[in-house]
C-alpha cells in the first residue's frame, strides 16, 4: 500500500538541510555577537550585516555594500566631530545598513543613533533607539533626543506616503535647525518626499544585495560634491 505522507527527493533535501545548516550558522554567529557585543565595540571592531539576516515580514533589505558606504561617508563628509565628545548628531532610521557601515568608518562617533524596531539592533547598547514608525514620536529618550540631530539617512519601511509621512514626522522632531536629510524610497514617492520635506530625487540610486523589484531613489534635502540632484 502506498503511503499517503509526502517524500522529498534528494536533491530537496539537500537542499533544505544546507538551508538549515546554513541559518544555524547564523545564528550562532549572532549569538556570539551579542555575548562578545562590548568587548568589540569598546576594542573599535568591524561588524558585518553578515550577522543580521534579513527579515521580510519586517520588510528588511539590506543595502549593498557600496550603497551602505556611499550613505555613510555622506554622513560622515556633512557633519563634524571635535575631542570634547560635542560631535554633531546623527540619526539613522530604519536604516541599519547604512548604520553599520557608518559605525565601521567612525567608530569614535558616539552621538550617531540607529532608530529601529528590530530589537538584534539592540546589541548597540546606548546607540540603539527602538522605534516604531507607526508611532513616530513613541521612543525612549524623547526629551533628551528631540532638536539635536544634524543629519538624517532615513527609509521607511514600506512605499506609502503614511509610512513616510510618520517617518518624517520623527525626522520633524528630532531635527536641529538646518539638518540635512537623505531618504532612501521607491521612485513612486518623488511627490511625497518634496512636499512633506523638501527633498528632491538625486541621481544617485540606492542598490540591494539581492535586488529589488521596486525602483529605488535618494532624495534629499542639500548637495554636496558626491550628491546631486538631478537637473543639476
Amino acid at each position: 500500500m502506498d503511503s499517503d505522507t509526502p517524500s522529498l527527493s534528494a536533491d530537496t533535501l539537500a537542499a533544505l538541510q544546507s538551508f538549515l545548516q546554513e541559518k544555524q550558522e547564523l545564528d550562532d554567529q549572532f549569538a556570539k555577537l551579542q555575548e562578545n557585543a562590548e568587548d568589540m565595540f569598546n576594542e573599535r571592531k568591524k561588524i558585518t550585516m553578515d550577522y543580521f539576516q534579513e527579515d521580510w515580514q519586517l520588510s528588511q533589505f539590506w543595502y549593498d555594500d557600496t550603497t551602505a558606504d556611499f550613505l555613510a561617508a555622506r554622513a560622515l563628509e556633512n557633519t563634524s566631530s571635535s575631542d570634547d565628545d560635542d560631535d554633531d548628531y546623527i540619526a539613522f532610521i530604519s536604516s541599519p545598513t547604512a548604520y553599520v557601515a557608518f559605525r565601521n568608518m567612525a567608530p569614535e562617533r558616539s552621538n550617531a543613533f540607529i532608530f529601529e524596531f528590530d530589537q538584534r539592533f539592540d546589541v548597540f547598547k546606548d546607540q540603539y533607539v527602538l522605534y516604531n514608525f507607526n508611532k513616530p514620536l513613541d521612543f525612549a529618550r524623547t526629551s533628551e533626543l528631540k532638536g539635536k540631530f544634524k543629519f538624517f539617512v532615513a527609509d521607511p519601511p514600506f512605499l506609502n506616503k503614511e509610512c513616510l509621512s510618520q517617518t518624517i514626522e520623527t525626522v520633524r522632531f528630532l531635527a536641529a535647525d538646518d539638518a540635512k536629510i537623505m531618504i532612501n524610497t521607491g521612485a513612486v514617492m518623488e511627490d511625497v518626499a518634496r512636499e512633506l520635506v523638501g527633498a528632491r530625487i538625486t541621481g544617485f540610486n540606492p542598490a540591494h544585495r539581492g535586488g529589488l523589484s521596486n525602483e529605488f531613489r535618494c532624495y534629499s534635502t542639500f548637495e554636496d560634491e558626491k550628491l546631486k540632484w538631478l537637473g543639476h
